[in-house]
């Protein structure tokens, strides 16, 4: 199968995931809120946080295993990916131990930052600690076994175990929380389970694509240790500012405006953090990144990362449209029923949240893939972290002493996105041996004429009151939609890209088959 063919297979099952987890969201996020109440949901929340957090002590490892692990695939060193793969388990199941039990000791001292209710302060102060332990050092082990199958350029199969999970949980709450009423508990015990029975399906389909790759004891080296680590500190130092970035929010609002803060919060920004897997490819073309670098082919990484970045802004533009316009009506239908008047405040959250996606996920393309597989990546985490701090220091300032309240760390994050992706930008080309000019024109000024439509089209649906019903909502997407169809074929797509296209869809007809189409639909004279 093509490289091309392999990564829109991808890309399809991606959207399908992404359909399905975005569905659930959309459903539980109303539904968690009215089992848990807007303080259980905001613990809920700083639990995933506080996980995720946690879960930075592997200090990159996860990052720098999945270029290794690729790196040896291209090159059918099978030995050498078992030392990496078996020295990789056993140090984030040490590691993740540790850490789980570090929090198991020491989650007491940090419960009073959470500012709990009274209501909720006894049942949450013993979930916060056992679920901590138990999921951190699950959270250490789930990105090693995923790291088999992204190596192998098979992240459909990622996708698909993630979106069946995802089913089971959301079944599995609305059984144990909306039938028994098991509350934080409920929640907790449920989604331990949903991490342990990932981690096994992980394990299992891992082996059987690479079933040469064996786990011993006797495979861990100290050389490859040291390997991955020493390929792992910028990575680390991305990952941690990320993290901070994100889940640092609820911390700062739950010590500031208390945990019903963080639950308006987290149901703003669950929908544009769902949509990132639609239009996001940078993690399917690693591999195939990694392997043009090390077989010295410098014009096929140019062409990953202009026609990478191209293709990620034009799929990422049509959910930025439709969410960002219809913020409002969104969360009005959406969320009015279980948040009341703060689903405005929800609103603006899902609108911001939408601009950081669109200057973060979307306007980065394949430049992550192009940094990690030449190894770029120095300047790209020192200069991350002064904006970090900076982001930090705007947010607690904006919500605790103006009167902006919860958006303050979403304006933080978007001044951070502004200044740093034109930075990037430039870098990027560099790395690649282009010129900025080249690649701005070549990645961004089609579907710079793209955005500019869509947004006439869904503004102009808003204006004139056409969203004011469900109806009339789905309407002003599905037009957005039609108008994105239209001008990503006839405006957004080189000759070469509608060539390459047709190509596509004639190898793959399984493919077609799946989206419903025939092949003939876009045989026509340019």
């Amino acid at each position: 199968m093509r490289v091309s063919t392999r990564i829109a297979v991808n890309q399809i099952t991606r959207w399908g995931a992404t359909l399905v987890q975005g569905l659930i969201a959309f459903s539980m996020v109303p539904l968690l809120i009215r089992f848990l109440g807007k303080d259980g949901y905001g613990i809920v929340t700083l639990l995933i946080a506080v996980v995720a957090m946690c879960a930075m002590a592997d200090f990159g490892l996860r990052t720098a295993l999945g270029r290794h692990l690729a790196e040896e695939l291209a090159r059918g060193q099978h030995p050498r990916f078992n030392e990496l793969f078996s020295s990789a388990v056993y140090v984030a199941l040490v590691a993740g131990s540790f850490a789980g039990l570090m929090w198991g000791l020491l989650a007491p001292s940090f419960i009073a930052v959470f500012n709990l209710p009274a209501s909720l302060a006894a049942e949450a102060q013993s979930v916060i600690r056992w679920y901590g332990a138990i999921a951190i050092p699950l959270s250490f082990l789930l990105p090693v076994y995923a790291a088999v199958i992204f190596a192998s350029g098979r992240s459909d199969i990622l996708d698909g175990v993630t979106a069946g999970t995802a089913i089971i949980q959301a079944v599995g709450l609305v059984a144990v929380l909306g039938l028994s009423r098991g509350g934080l508990l409920g929640w907790a015990l449920v989604t331990v389970g949903e991490l342990i029975l990932r981690l096994l399906i992980l394990r299992y389909l891992g082996h059987r694509l690479a079933p040469f790759g064996l786990t011993k004891l006797g495979l861990v080296r100290r050389d490859v240790i040291r390997g991955l680590f020493s390929t792992s500190a910028y990575p680390f130092m991305l990952q941690l500012m990320y993290v901070v970035n994100i889940y640092a929010d609820p911390l700062i609002l739950t010590t500031i405006l208390g945990p019903s803060a963080v639950a308006i919060y987290r149901a703003g920004m669950v929908l544009p953090m769902r949509i990132q897997p639609l239009f996001s490819i940078a993690d399917q073309l690693q591999p195939f990144a990694v392997a043009y670098h090390v077989t010295q082919r410098k014009a096929k990484l140019q062409d990953v990362l202009i026609r990478g970045t191209r293709y990620t802004v034009l799929l990422g533009i049509l959910p930025c449209a439709v969410l960002g316009v219809f913020s409002e009506p969104i969360t009005r239908f959406w969320l009015s029923g279980a948040l009341g008047s703060d689903y405005r405040l929800a609103g603006h959250v899902l609108a911001g949240w939408v601009i950081v996606e669109l200057l973060t996920t979307t306007a980065g393309g394949a430049q992550w893939s192009i940094f990690f597989a030449v190894n770029k990546l120095r300047f790209l985490a020192w200069s991350q972290v002064p904006l970090t701090v900076f982001n930090l220091t705007v947010s607690i300032i904006l919500v605790a002493w103006t009167s902006v309240g919860l958006l303050g760390v979403v304006i933080g994050t978007i001044v951070l996105a502004l200044i740093r992706r034109p930075m990037l930008i430039i870098y990027a080309a560099r790395a690649c041996g282009l010129s900025t000019r080249t690649y701005l024109v070549e990645a961004y000024a089609r579907p710079a004429i793209v955005l500019v439509i869509l947004g006439a089209v869904a503004s102009s649906w808003l204006r004139l009151g056409l969203a004011e019903s469900v109806l009339g909502l789905l309407a002003g997407a599905a037009a957005t939609t039609f108008a994105w169809l239209l001008s990503v074929w006839w405006l957004g797509l080189t000759a070469n890209d509608r060539r390459d296209a047709r190509l596509m869809l004639n190898e793959s007809p399984a493919t077609l088959d799946i989206l419903g189409l025939r092949r003939g639909v876009l045989r026509r004279r340019e």
